[in-house]
This record gives structure tokens, C-alpha cells and sequence, in this order.
């Protein structure tokens, strides 16, 4: 393995082990919840989610592209309720005009 190639794989290493501790951190300050079908929220696809960051973001929609892909992958392992903190972080930011935190669960109360 070249040096490249073993600094690439330890960056992923610690990218994995960063989220794994974000996402530790934020379940033990926001313990998953049941919920009833009558508290769920309303159905809605990528592409209308994207559509809308897009149009709040104004200027810099093409940012609300590739932050969405980020936030859409993120998903797929994170929490629900971490990933509506991180989508209204971004929506916020996409507002603001500025980028959002990288580690938010910092002031999460």
C-alpha cells in the first residue's frame, strides 16, 4: 500500500469513526421516541425537498444541490430526527447564506 493509498484509508477510518461518534452522542441526548401514525410527518420525495432548499437558497441553489446529496446520503444511517436536525440546519444556512456547522451537537439544547 503506497502512502497515498494509506492515508486515504485512514482519513475513512476516521470519517467513520467521527460519525459513529456524532451519532452516539446526539442518540444519547435525543433518545429515539416512538411515534403514532398521526404524528408522522407528511409524505414528501427528494426531489420536491430539493426543489424547495433550491428556492430558499436563492443565489446559491447550485450549493442546495450538492448539500442535499450529502444530507441524502447521510440519511440512509442516521437517526430520523438527526437527519431533520441536519435538514433544518441546512435549510437555515441556505437562508443565512453562510455554511452550516460541521458539528452541531454542540449547542444542542
Amino acid at each position: 500500500m503506497d502512502k497515498i493509498a494509506a492515508a486515504n484509508l485512514e482519513a475513512r477510518i476516521e470519517l467513520a469513526q467521527f460519525r459513529s461518534k456524532r451519532t452516539s452522542e446526539f442518540l444519547s441526548r435525543f433518545p429515539e421516541m416512538e411515534t403514532s401514525p398521526d404524528e408522522a410527518l407528511p409524505t414528501i420525495g427528494w426531489e420536491q425537498l430539493e426543489r424547495q432548499l433550491r428556492s430558499l437558497a436563492g443565489p446559491d441553489s447550485e450549493r442546495a444541490s450538492w448539500e442535499m446529496e450529502v444530507l441524502r446520503v447521510s440519511a440512509r444511517t442516521n437517526p430520523p430526527e438527526m437527519f431533520f436536525r441536519d435538514l433544518l440546519t441546512l435549510a437555515w444556512s441556505l437562508i443565512d447564506g453562510v455554511r452550516p456547522p460541521q458539528s452541531a451537537e454542540g449547542a444542542m439544547d
